[in-house]
């Protein structure tokens, strides 16, 4: 430690050692910093890649389920229209359709969420600071997955609860 920069503080190190034996070779003289951050860097850039892997599968995880969801509404648009022109409002379109969704994907969620409990021992060698059956992690893991869920249930709901009953008997 020293009040020096660590170039400077290096130099005088040399500088140092020179004075009390001059055949004595200094070399790879480097502070704790750079130490420390060349042992972390490889395991700090695959924590980044997982990271960045991570949050690409759970936006085409996302992705997916709305376009699942959208296409699930708009299968079932006759019906709606048909639930409409009977009187049903835009709400209980909204609800009916929603409704379905958020419970399959609870479904799927509950199925994840056993599985994720037991495949926990065969990945517990690669975890860090994290119990094998850590509760926090799964409910975090579990809440990260249903709120994009139902977020991309909510576009289709919308649009099945405006669904306007004359265009889509003109259509069928």
């Amino acid at each position: 430690r020293g009040a020096l920069p660590p170039a400077a503080l290096l130099a005088r190190l040399r500088d140092g050692v020179h004075a009390v034996d001059p055949s004595q070779p200094v070399y790879d003289a480097r502070t704790l910093d750079d130490v420390v951050r060349q042992s972390v860097a490889v395991p700090r850039t695959d924590t980044a890649l997982i990271a960045l892997f991570g949050g690409l599968a759970l936006v085409l995880a996302v992705v997916g389920v709305y376009g699942v969801i959208a296409y699930s509404v708009a299968q079932r648009r006759v019906e709606f229209g048909i639930r409409a022109a009977l009187g049903a409002t835009g709400r209980d379109l909204a609800a009916l359709a929603s409704r379905e969704l958020v419970y399959a994907a609870t479904i799927g969620l509950l199925l994840g969420l056993a599985g994720a409990w037991a495949a926990a021992r065969l990945l517990g060698s690669l975890l860090y600071g994290v119990g094998v059956h850590d509760a926090t992690t799964l409910v975090v893991a579990a809440v990260a997955l249903l709120v994009p869920a139902i977020v991309a249930t909510m576009v289709p709901a919308r649009r099945a609860a405006r669904t306007n009953p004359i265009y889509v008997m003109r259509q069928a």
